[in-house]
């Protein structure tokens, strides 16, 4: 099951080190709080792994969203503008062009119905793990 002991060894692996925040910090427990109540817990009986992946993957996203700089530091906000965490991107690009080229793309269905929370998830790579891991159950039978 997935805990903070866990959430602190993956957000280690991430490159998030102490000195951009320290294991004490309760920005870390907000980011896995939030991460383990939006994670469908019938994962869990699926594969614990998964489910752990997909609550570490979660957190992480959260935590380049929400969590706050320590004294000095930038990280998390050089995080935010990288990944354009505060800007509004209301969908995904189906096509472009201009007067000499054009190019398109097939978007997959799952994108007609992705939320506002989903398309702050994909800006980032903890966020599409998230989401693919969350995709891979597929439908919740008798869940909207």
């Amino acid at each position: 099951m997935a805990d903070k002991s866990g959430f602190i060894a993956f957000i280690r692996a991430a490159g998030i080190t102490t000195t951009y925040l320290p294991d004490a910090s309760t920005d870390i427990d907000t980011a896995l709080s939030i991460a383990t109540e939006i994670v469908y817990q019938g994962l869990e009986a699926i594969s614990s792994v998964m489910h752990d992946q997909a609550v570490y993957n979660l957190g992480v996203s959260n935590l380049i969203e929400f969590a706050n700089d320590q004294a000095g530091q930038t990280f998390f906000a050089d995080q935010r503008k990288l990944y354009n965490i505060n800007g509004l991107v209301p969908g995904v690009i189906a096509s472009a062009s201009d007067e000499g080229t054009s190019q398109s793309m097939t978007n997959p269905d799952f994108f007609k119905n992705l939320t506002m929370a989903d398309l702050q998830y994909i800006k980032n790579p903890w966020g599409r793990a998230y989401l693919s891991i969350a995709q891979r159950i597929g439908t919740v039978w008798g869940m909207s």
